[in-house]
């Protein structure tokens, strides 16, 4: 997992960084059918593949949403390419990948 940094958020953009290489990446996030608000500041942990566009999941715009959702796939672990980690001051939250 690669952890990134939201530097800034407009509307759906965003923009992370990756504090140990000061890699920069910007992409378009959804955030649907759960409590969670991404803030400037947080953080989010993602599977290194999400972030290489030679991975044939790869794409510039992802949705997430609840690991209970019926949408996405299902029996995914912390450890699976369509789960990410959502750090915030004082909770972590783990959402999948949404498709469709």
């Amino acid at each position: 997992m690669v952890k990134l940094k939201v530097t800034n958020i407009d509307t759906y953009m965003y923009e992370l960084e990756e504090e140990k290489d000061d890699k920069k990446y910007e992409f378009n996030l959804e955030f649907i059918n759960t409590e969670v608000k991404v803030s400037i500041g947080d953080y989010i942990c993602v599977n290194r593949k999400l972030l290489d566009p030679n991975y044939e999941g790869y794409s510039k715009m992802y949705t997430f949403g609840n690991m209970d959702s019926m949408y996405g796939r299902g029996d995914l672990t912390e450890d699976d390419v369509d789960v990410i980690i959502v750090n915030q001051e004082d909770k972590e939250v783990l959402l999948k990948r949404i498709y469709g």
